[in-house]
């Protein structure tokens, strides 16, 4: 990585910081761009420079859980997919919880209305991760993509749930139960 491309990856990341710190603040409607130009110390051009609406910096949110997931995940061990999977989906749900509720809130009405489908792609660390676990515990490639997909439709639900409910549950612990309950169907 070049100089360049480093401070380019520093910038982006000073703004999404930035932005996110304002959306907490202030509410995500009540933060303009210039706001968050001003806060992160740079021109508007340079905030478009690098995101394309408030909506995009939302959506860069995606890809900085996915590497830090992928870098806690490639340091553990795991007995079996089904402990691998567990601890993919509980790292998901701490996220969310580290994150805050009133973040997560901005984050999934951003969701309703985005064209990044990125959050859905089976090129997602997340997802590819679910699979290879499933493909571990033998099941054939159409159960992997359907039970891939029920555990994050469920995730997803026990989130939106969570943030509908002012974070008054357990998010890690319901999101397992759930998760148990469904890993127990498949038998894994």
């Amino acid at each position: 990585m070049t100089t360049r491309d480093r401070q380019r990856e520093e910038t982006k990341k000073r703004i999404y910081d930035c932005a996110f710190q304002l959306f907490e603040k202030k509410g995500f409607d009540n933060v303009k761009v210039q706001d968050i130009a001003k806060a992160a110390g740079i021109s508007i051009g340079g905030l478009y420079h690098h995101y394309r609406s408030k909506a995009d910096i939302i959506d860069f949110g995606y890809f900085t859980f996915d590497e830090q997931l992928e870098e806690q995940y490639q340091t553990q061990k795991f007995k079996s997919p089904r402990e691998g999977i567990e601890a993919l989906i509980r790292f998901q749900m701490q996220t969310c919880v580290d994150t805050g509720v009133e973040i997560i809130s901005i984050t999934f009405r951003n969701q309703i209305n985005a064209e990044n489908h990125y959050r859905y792609s089976e090129d997602r660390y997340l997802t590819k991760q679910l699979i290879a676990n499933l493909k571990k515990a033998g099941l054939d490639e159409a159960k992997q993509k359907q039970v891939a997909e029920a555990l994050l439709r469920t995730a997803r639900g026990y989130v939106y749930d969570w943030c509908c409910r002012k974070g008054s549950f357990d998010l890690v612990g319901a999101t397992l139960e759930q998760v148990d309950i469904i890993l127990a169907y498949y038998q894994i």
